[in-house]
């Protein structure tokens, strides 16, 4: 039970910050990705929120969202908010 809320207490505050940064139009974060990407982000992890609560979790091989590898892939280490991404998504593959 801990590893659930400690995912979704990640999951929202990841979602707290790309909501954030849309609304800023953070042009240090919008110069890797878009509204519409990070809008992307923001509905995928509210959708794994949903999914959560719901205790419907799917298979530990089916919890891979594929936002990591994204970030890893084309936004620099210095985004505070790709190292928030990246901890949400691992903490509900830990689930």
């Amino acid at each position: 039970m801990k590893t659930i809320l400690k995912a979704v207490a990640k999951i929202q505050n990841a979602i707290d910050k790309l909501e954030e940064v849309i609304l800023i139009k953070d042009i240090k974060v919008l110069s890797v990705s878009s509204v519409s990407q990070l809008s992307k982000f923001k509905e995928t992890f509210s959708i794994v929120l949903k999914v959560i609560k719901s205790g419907n979790i799917p298979p530990k091989n089916e919890r891979i969202l594929g936002i990591t590898k994204i970030i890893v892939d084309q936004w620099p280490y210095d985004i505070e908010l790709g190292g928030i991404i990246i901890d949400a998504e691992e903490a509900y593959r830990e689930i």
